[in-house]
């Protein structure tokens, strides 16, 4: 394992917990492991680009570790009613999806779209609208409007699905 992937297994060992955290309104350890997400997603692709050991395994760890994370973190905040529950259902359904789509268990590199990536940018940014003014003390944003970004987020995660299905469809048929 080299530095890159430990830096992930970083995020992927904090996923339970970001569970916990929003599912008991721990606002300071829901805080502290976003970041903890935030900084080591954004810590291990520089070391692997950096360190010359960026590979096609360790974009699909990555991307895993996001994936999990988000779910976890996003499942929690759905049981204290903050987000609905299909949105952390999705997820990791609309992420089997892309690497089996990708062909990333072949090896292949996974192939992107622009609303799976904004959706995945878009999963951090709302976990981040609801924990961060809670662990301030500034509960700026209202239930309502983050329950509302939240179906925003389920409706992007199933155009972005069927966005790759139809790709695939093409592709095989054409």
């Amino acid at each position: 394992m080299n530095w890159p992937n430990l830096v992930t297994a970083l995020r992927l060992a904090a996923a339970p917990f970001a569970a916990s955290a929003g599912m008991g309104a721990n606002w300071t350890a829901a805080a502290l492991l976003l970041l903890l997400a935030i900084g080591t997603d954004l810590l291990d692709g520089f070391l692997a680009r950096r360190l010359g050991q960026a590979s096609n395994q360790g974009g699909l760890l990555d991307h895993g570790a996001d994936c999990l994370f988000v779910t976890c973190a996003l499942g929690g905040l759905a049981s204290a009613n903050w987000v609905p529950w299909l949105l952390p259902a999705l997820i990791p359904l609309a992420f089997v999806q892309y690497v089996f789509d990708s062909r990333a268990l072949a090896g292949q590199r996974l192939r992107t779209n622009r609303i799976g990536k904004a959706n995945g940018i878009g999963y951090f940014v709302l976990t981040g609208l609801i924990v961060f003014p809670q662990w301030l003390g500034l509960a700026w944003l209202p239930a309502v409007w983050a329950y509302a970004a939240a179906w925003l987020l389920v409706a992007s995660t199933l155009l972005s699905m069927v966005e790759r299905l139809a790709f695939l469809l093409r592709a095989r048929l054409g």
